[in-house]
């Protein structure tokens, strides 16, 4: 499930940073979903602000198995990703300019998003079919996030990753660098 900007016609060899939602750019309170419970992680919007002027596309991939195991809507996660473009561009007035998430499982119990995606990281679909939409140069591109799979990810996508680490995360030993949080972010990543 993709959200695009309208009538905007890709832009051809412009690098991204692609962004895992929970527990990079918001507090990870386990399926969220709830607009009332957003949380913004500190610097996560003053780190997009900087990263946005040095000309890269800001994508969030996400994984929302919570939709394939019934906990919560399709609608409510485009609400849930609505709210938060919406808390980061009035803190520092740069939001995210495409969200796309994987609401399938193989495990799920909502019939219609039980199965096998490659857009589910580690699987890189999600990354590919923004790069396919956007004209994204994955040269020159980053992909933060707090899991392993998320690491893993931009591996298979062949982009450098950066993992945030919270108490009980797994290393990934193939990630360009670990971080605290978003706002360290910046500071390892150039201008293109």
């Amino acid at each position: 499930m993709a959200s695009l900007p309208k009538g905007q016609p890709p832009n051809l060899q412009r690098p991204a940073v692609f962004l895992d939602r929970d527990g990079v750019l918001n507090e990870d309170s386990g399926y969220t979903f709830e607009v009332a419970k957003l949380r913004l992680i500190s610097g996560a919007a003053w780190a997009l602000k900087l990263l946005k002027q040095r000309g890269f596309l800001l994508i969030v991939v996400s994984n929302q198995s919570g939709v394939a195991r019934g906990l919560f809507s399709t609608q409510q996660v485009d609400d849930f990703n609505h709210a938060l473009d919406q808390r980061l561009r009035e803190e520092h007035g740069t939001g995210i300019d495409a969200f796309y998430y994987c609401p399938y499982h193989p495990e799920g119990t909502v019939a219609s998003f039980t199965k096998v995606s490659s857009w589910r990281k580690p699987e890189p679909g999600m990354v590919l079919q923004a790069q396919f939409d956007y004209g994204i140069q994955l040269e020159g591109s980053y992909l933060v996030g707090d899991r392993y799979d998320d690491i893993e990810c931009a591996v298979r996508a062949g982009v450098k990753g950066i993992q945030v680490l919270a108490p009980g995360l797994v290393k990934h030993p193939l990630a360009l660098s670990w971080v605290s949080s978003l706002a360290e972010v910046p500071a390892l990543i150039p201008a293109p």
